[in-house]
């Protein structure tokens, strides 16, 4: 709305502008109609907002006006499905449809944060975000026709196919983040083949982490772990060394006087 008023001010401005400047009459008419149109034109693009995604500016980023125009399509078709997935009367339908608008806004999501990843879901919007639309919407006219016998069919081949759109819409989500793990994997190539040139041992390290993601964690032994650590004992004397130590009994009276028999022999 700012940008229809601002181009609107401007435009008038230049009009009367230019039919001064011509002197006015059919010449200064036509004057006054250019440079209004121009003026027009002028500030509503002066005006107009940067557009943003997420928290940076569409222009900072790489490919940012693509993915932003991708990302309004794709939450355009999603607002649409959306509308109709609440037309739906049965629960586990509806259920789907849900299931695979959240998988959809997953990948949008991710587009936000890497631009580079537009044309994957510019294709999934493109080539599943219309079939899905249109499935739901012939969905909704049987549902609503009364046929009991077609409404069955159609309620098990609509499950199914939204299934198969929440599968793909994961597949593509993994296929755009994929690419983020090859260059992971390219640099690491590249730090431990530099590390090698300047003499560092990075089969050692490489080892090392290999022990730190598979090892498993510690947590009921963590105890008894930390007391063998400290007192440098068997895992099996851990717990006699807590024991608590007996009492001697005194010995009998009849039991001394044998023994002292025993000795004086």
């Amino acid at each position: 709305m700012l940008q229809v008023i601002c181009g609107f001010i401007v435009g008038l401005a230049f009009a009367g502008l230019g039919f001064w400047v011509a002197g006015g009459g059919v010449v200064g008419v036509g004057v006054a109609v250019v440079l209004a149109g121009l003026g027009y034109v002028a500030a509503s693009t002066l005006t107009e907002p940067e557009r943003r995604i997420g928290k940076m500016l569409a222009s900072a980023l790489p490919n940012g006006q693509k993915a932003a125009d991708t990302i309004d399509a794709a939450n355009a078709r999603l607002k649409s499905i959306s509308a109709l997935t609440a037309q739906v009367r049965d629960p586990y339908v509806r259920a789907e449809a849900n299931d695979f608008i959240v998988a959809t806004r997953d990948l949008v999501n991710y587009v936000t944060r890497d631009t580079s990843a537009y044309q994957t879901l510019r294709h999934y919007i493109t080539v599943y975000g219309e079939q899905t639309e249109q499935l739901l919407r012939s969905y909704i006219d049987v549902e609503s026709s009364g046929a009991h016998d077609q409404i069955a069919k159609a309620r098990t081949e609509t499950i199914e196919a939204l299934q198969v759109l929440e599968r793909t819409a994961a597949g593509e989500l993994s296929r755009a983040v994929s690419s983020k793990t090859l260059g992971i994997a390219a640099d690491s190539d590249a730090i431990q083949r530099l590390a090698r040139m300047d003499g560092y041992d990075t089969e050692t390290a490489a080892a090392a982490a290999s022990e730190a993601t598979s090892a498993p964690a510690l947590t009921s032994g963590a105890n008894a772990a930390g007391i063998h650590g400290v007192t440098g004992l068997p895992q099996g004397l851990v717990g006699k060394q807590q024991a608590q130590p007996v009492a001697v009994r005194p010995m009998a009276a009849d039991q001394r006087n044998q023994e002292g028999q025993h000795k004086q022999q």
